[in-house]
């Protein structure tokens, strides 16, 4: 599996410091203990007699085809600008409780806020109705009277307002494949329920994740859908949203990782074609007598 190396690797990236400093002592690697950076003749590879190294240019293609194996991931847009980090908090196994960690992260969306001198508060969106007494879709979710929400074909990020001061060790937050509970704990240990109720549609438990930003006193809900398809809304019973004039225009980065692979390489062989410059195809040789003539070579040893 390719996470058996994470360890050591992890290792690698801690000592190193930086990405460039690690690639570097990866490659010095290669050149010092491997053959990757030998360059045999072509005719010996023709002949099948060739024992290690690659012919020329052939090292670099490699590269490019490892590269290009993993799609890019961009960081997703906020809801609105000027929004403080919160503290991601991992969600539970499907069995067991949510538990906050203080470690933050920027993939969490980030609170709508409007700041004053004294404080900062957390905006919400207006309510508007249509015929049938639907709420029209803001960032294609809704409004009730205890928490808004946003979502894309992939997730739902759920705002839940909680009061000042409050830490992630004053809640309790219980994540499963088809409910939530969401409660805040008071005096004693008795708890109050700021959420809870059956989804929907399934969500993927250890994919989601709850944090709390305390600069607006809000907890955020970032829930993993297990099925791309738009909800009208957080809790079975709540207020619904028209899903009908949700906007359903995708952007790139909200593809799997397979349909952005794709998506990236047509864009990049049209942008080389208008140029008259090779396209991806033709820069790893692929369908080439080449590329044939490698595929059917063994593994180079290591020195």
């Amino acid at each position: 599996m390719a996470d058996q190396f994470d360890p050591l690797l992890m290792q690698i990236a801690q000592r190193s410091g930086s990405l460039d400093v690690m690639l570097d002592n990866i490659f010095s690697f290669l050149h010092r203990k491997t053959d990757f950076y030998v360059v045999g003749d072509l005719q010996s590879f023709k002949d099948k007699t060739a024992t290690m190294g690659f012919p020329e240019g052939e090292a670099e293609k490699l590269l490019l085809r490892s590269y290009r194996k993993y799609p890019n991931k961009r960081m997703r847009p906020n809801p609105t600008p000027a929004a403080p980090k919160s503290t991601p908090n991992p969600a539970p196994k499907a069995a067991s409780k949510a538990k906050p960690t203080t470690q933050q992260s920027a993939q969490t969306p980030s609170i709508p806020s409007t700041k004053t001198t004294t404080t900062t508060t957390t905006t919400t969106p207006s309510v508007k109705l249509n015929e049938k007494g639907e709420q029209i879709p803001v960032g294609n979710g809704g409004v009730t009277p205890h928490y808004y929400w946003t979502q894309t074909l992939y997730e739902t990020t759920v705002y839940v307002k909680v009061p000042k001061n409050t830490t992630g060790k004053d809640m309790q937050v219980e994540l499963r494949t088809n409910t939530v509970s969401l409660k805040l704990k008071a005096v004693g240990n008795s708890c109050s329920d700021l959420l809870k109720g059956e989804f929907p549609h399934a969500i993927k438990v250890d994919e989601s994740l709850w944090s709390l930003d305390s600069e607006t006193s809000t907890v955020v809900l970032t829930l993993d859908k297990a099925k791309r398809t738009w909800w009208s809304s957080v809790v079975v019973g709540d207020p619904q949203i028209d899903t009908s004039q949700v906007d359903s225009t995708m952007k790139i980065d909200e593809y799997d990782a397979e349909t952005q692979a794709q998506i990236r390489k047509i864009m990049f062989d049209q942008k080389q074609q208008r140029a008259g410059l090779p396209t991806s195809d033709e820069m790893m040789g692929v369908g080439s007598e080449m590329e044939k003539l490698l595929q059917s070579v063994p593994p180079p040893p290591t020195k």
